[in-house]
């Protein structure tokens, strides 16, 4: 067999300055697509975490502090009942916290969810709305959790939620990290469902 075209050449090897160039390319554009997809999460999120829909206080059967109960959340919720918006205080606290000093000043009642999560408070709320008639409550979270909490509240508390949010001081890490948090929360909270009384 004949064959009467040009040869072809070798193929050419790329030089290694070259090599490390393209490297460099690549590297430089995965770290442009990750610091462009952290972008648009951020901006996302602002809505749902940074500034989500927080109520205006109405009146309600009791309020609600959730955990990680906060001097913040407990100034909110003390003054919410001052203000005449309900007549009792409700503290979220972990069973091995109930010492905590606002659990025995008088004006709050603190509670341990089962489980110990925005699940379990919701459940208690549900079933303290089953035994005393409750239909509607505020709930004094932080803003970060405003939207998940309306989330889980709305579908498995059995009452009209009102969700305020103390004022909670955050760095760049800590918003981070309730970016994560918050947004795991949601699967779950989507995966799980409510928790059963």
């Amino acid at each position: 067999m004949r064959f009467d075209g040009p040869v072809p050449s070798e193929p050419e090897v790329a030089s290694a300055p070259a090599r490390r160039s393209m490297r460099g390319r690549r590297a430089l554009r995965a770290a442009a697509a990750v610091v462009a997809a952290a972008a648009l999460v951020a901006l996302a999120g602002l809505p749902v975490y940074v500034f989500p829909r927080v109520d205006r206080p109405v009146h309600a059967d009791a309020v609600i502090v959730i955990g990680p109960s906060s001097s913040d959340r407990i100034s909110l919720g003390r003054q919410l009942i001052r203000d005449g918006y309900a007549p009792r205080l409700f503290v979220s606290e972990p069973s091995d916290k109930l010492s905590y000093r606002p659990c025995h000043d008088g004006d709050a009642t603190c509670f341990s969810p089962e489980p110990s999560t925005t699940r379990g408070e919701a459940a208690f709320v549900r079933a303290q709305a089953r035994a005393h008639g409750w239909s509607r409550v505020i709930v004094v979270t932080g803003q970060f959790h405003v939207s998940r909490t309306r989330y889980i509240f709305g579908r498995c508390s059995g009452v009209a939620p009102e969700i305020v949010a103390a004022h909670e001081s955050l760095g760049p890490a800590d918003w981070a990290w309730q970016y994560l948090y918050q947004t795991a929360g949601f699967v779950k909270a989507a995966v799980v469902g409510c928790a059963t009384v």
